[in-house]
């Protein structure tokens, strides 16, 4: 349940600030529940853990695309420079 609210508070610092596609959320939450339900179905057993864990990361990929580099980053090029500070401080303690 942490995932998908951390990841939406992205689009949510973003809408606050700057007009920001509804799209961006709807990416955002597909991706952290595909992550999500892979990694449960891998730790149950319902599938083998590996291709679980794999189509996982690969959602993960997929969100810190849209974040870093896609939706997610041009909106915050159009903020202030406030909101890009957090952005890029909720980007950094993210990945790294």
């Amino acid at each position: 349940l942490t995932v998908p609210l951390l990841i939406c508070e992205f689009y949510l610092i973003l809408a606050a600030a700057t007009n920001v596609a509804g799209s961006l959320f709807k990416k955002l939450l597909v991706g952290s529940l595909v992550m999500l339900v892979f990694g449960y179905m891998g730790e149950a057993g319902i599938m083998t853990a590996w291709p679980a864990f794999i189509i996982g990361c690969l959602a993960w990929v997929y969100m810190i695309y849209e974040l870093w580099a896609g939706e997610g980053k041009s909106a915050c090029n159009t903020a202030s420079p406030a909101v890009q500070s957090a952005y890029n401080t909720m980007m950094y303690i993210i990945i790294f």
